[in-house]
């Protein structure tokens, strides 16, 4: 009953087919490698605020834990398939929904990590967005309207553990993520879910611990080659990620060399000095 079985079937019928494809792209705004690659662009380039940007990437990693937790303790099953209106082929289990505890952490993290919670323009967009990827879930046939409501308020307390977290830095957070992996792990029963909690949260913390230093770019060039050479990183990671995914070791190895790279690479910023020469940056 707390699924909310029939009033998702409600809004199923209400949404016309011609508007499913939409929704679809809608719900891309909540997983898990649009949302690194977004944060990960907002962390290379917003260097006065890498710090706190780094923060909610590594309670994105709490969150990871956190959901996969809840959802194989739990262990309830997705919508069947013959309500699902777009090609895919989720986990087996479907609560809470993922997307949504991923769309309320990073979008409503990242307003209070950047001081901009107050603006009314600016919550009321976020808050908008992640409705629609909530609301995305069940339109397109792969979660409860109740599996997105819990995930609304596991990712609320995501967006507090983030304003606690500014105090504490990037580091304490990936070591509380890769706490958070452990039951995650031992529940979870896909090797790529296990994967990404175990490995990734590893990897945050060793890069948080092992960047020594996170200069201004000099340049516009030197900006674009670190920008262009992280998205081709992370391009290359994530292909050798799904490709070793049935592999628990081999693909917690390439999660964790994925999470350390997009945390270390604004180390590399100041190292080339011949990218530093060029019309000098904003």
């Amino acid at each position: 009953m707390f699924r909310l079985v029939a009033a998702s079937d409600a809004i199923r019928g209400v949404v016309p087919d011609a508007v499913v494809p939409v929704f679809g792209l809608l719900t891309v705004l909540g997983s898990a490698k649009f949302l690194m690659m977004a944060l990960s662009l907002a962390y290379w380039n917003d260097q006065p605020r890498r710090r706190e940007l780094l923060t909610v990437v590594a309670v994105a990693f709490v969150a990871v834990s956190v959901t996969l937790a809840l959802k194989y303790w739990f262990g309830l099953p997705r919508p069947p398939a013959s309500v699902r209106r777009v090609a895919a082929d989720p986990s087996p289990v479907g609560f809470p929904s993922g997307h949504t505890i991923a769309a309320t952490t990073v979008y409503g993290g990242a307003l209070v990590a950047l001081d901009r919670y107050r603006d009314p323009k600016l919550l009321a967009g976020a808050g908008t967005l992640v409705a629609l990827v909530g609301l995305s879930r069940v339109v397109i046939g792969v979660h409860y309207l109740g599996d997105v409501l819990a995930g609304f308020a596991v990712g609320l307390v995501m967006v507090g553990v983030v304003a606690v977290a500014l105090d504490r830095g990037p580091s304490a957070v990936f070591a509380l993520a890769v706490v958070c992996a452990i039951p995650a792990v031992v529940l979870t029963t896909v090797p790529g879910d296990a994967a990404l909690a175990g490995g990734g949260s590893v990897g945050g913390l060793a890069g948080s611990l092992w960047r020594t230093r996170a200069e201004r770019f000099r340049s516009r060039v030197e900006r674009a080659a670190v920008t262009v050479g992280g998205v081709a990183f992370v391009g290359a990671a994530i292909a050798v990620v799904e490709t070793v995914e049935p592999l628990v070791v081999p693909a917690a190895v390439a999660n964790a060399a994925l999470v350390f790279g997009v945390v270390s690479l604004p180390s590399l910023v100041g190292r080339f000095d011949g990218l530093g020469s060029a019309a000098a940056a904003d």
